[in-house]
């Protein structure tokens, strides 16, 4: 089963939550074919190394620029193996069909990239603890 997995199930991951780690074991398993778009990915990547850098943007952005061994690590460690184990899609939209989602199903722009990715790529499933996904007709949201 194709499945699209929103940033918070992998964050939630990375910060050793059960839930999330049943959901990202589905991938691991072979059970599921995990799939991420570049907006999760970068939304992956930025919260995650603030919380665990617990820095402000500014200071993070800061951090990255010197290439820090801190943040080294905690891609090399924990990001990257993570996000290796999915497939990344692209939306394939246009800035019309965008405005539409985010007027037609009150979704915030990253979600409504998101959910048009599923739709493009014939991606029903999608793993998220966000309830707004619930309001897209054509995602089943798990769990």
């Amino acid at each position: 089963m194709k499945v699209l997995y929103d940033s918070n199930v992998l964050i939630k991951y990375l910060a050793g939550d059960e839930k999330a780690r049943a959901l990202v074991e589905k991938v691991i398993n072979g059970e599921w074919s995990g799939y991420i778009t570049g907006t999760i990915a970068g939304e992956v990547i930025y919260v995650y190394l603030r919380l665990a850098l617990d820095v402000s943007r500014y200071k993070l952005k800061e951090l990255i620029a010197k290439q820090d061994e801190k943040v080294k690590n905690l891609l090399e460690e924990d990001v990257r193996p993570l996000l290796l184990l999915f497939n990344l899609i692209t939306p394939e939209t246009s800035v019309e069909e965008l405005l539409s989602l985010v007027e037609s199903y009150g979704l915030l722009p990253n979600d409504a990239l998101i959910a048009v990715a599923a739709l493009k790529h014939g991606i029903s499933t999608i793993a998220t603890f966000d309830e707004d996904f619930r309001r897209v007709p054509w995602l089943k949201v798990v769990p």
